[in-house]
């Protein structure tokens, strides 16, 4: 379990102040697998994670609000249960339909089929990944990212950290670093849940050899 990298690499050229810097390193780092999308926009394309009318709503920010939904709602689900577990039953396979129903939104629109995860290095507050051709710190880019293994969709706002050259056996040129700086606070939640989830499943993957 580490933090986020404390000083950039050698070489770099670093966009964030003091305070981002120090807000970066409240949140864990884990390497992952996930689908990712992203695309280079305008900074003034950033919409106002104050105002949560202003990001888009598709099939991404769609999995990702229900994901909290779910979230919030479980509370709610055990005291129903105990109280009523015929009712708690029939409130599950609602909640399933409605999963299901999300996920195939998301499957369509991004085309879950056909597309292979990516490495990268994820937080809730930014994350690292390879990428074909070099990007210039500062640029913004619109990213979209599906987690696994529960297939929740979410969009983030990031500006480029700095952008480095990886070496020759590498699979693909270069490495960029992204800090987040247009992100939901419910899908700042929703990262750090899964980031921890996946804490901590990798840690039990480790000890199992040597049981």
């Amino acid at each position: 379990m580490i933090d986020h990298q404390a000083d950039h690499e050698e070489g770099t050229e670093p966009v964030s102040g003091k305070d981002t810097e120090k807000e970066r390193r409240r949140y864990f780092r884990i390497e992952d697998e996930i689908i990712l999308f992203f695309r280079e926009i305008a900074p003034d394309d950033i919409p106002d994670n104050r105002s949560p009318r202003d990001f888009p709503l598709d099939s991404f920010a769609l999995s990702a609000s229900l994901d909290l939904l779910t979230q919030e709602s479980r509370k709610l689900l055990r005291k129903i249960e105990r109280d009523s577990p015929e009712v708690g039953d029939f409130l599950k396979v609602l909640e399933r339909k409605i999963d299901l129903v999300a996920r195939s939104f998301l499957s369509y629109e991004a085309n879950l089929a056909e597309q292979s995860t990516q490495r990268v290095s994820l937080s809730a507050s930014g994350l690292s990944f390879e990428v074909e051709k070099p990007y210039a710190p500062g640029k913004v880019l619109e990213i979209k990212m599906v987690l696994h293994p529960d297939l929740v969709g979410l969009i983030a706002y990031g500006r480029i950290v700095y952008c480095k050259k990886n070496p020759p056996d590498s699979d693909l040129p270069y490495q960029i670093s992204v800090d987040f700086v247009g992100l939901r606070d419910s899908d700042r939640e929703l990262l750090i849940r899964h980031v921890v989830r996946r804490q901590l499943q990798q840690l039990r993957n480790r000890k199992r050899p040597s049981e």
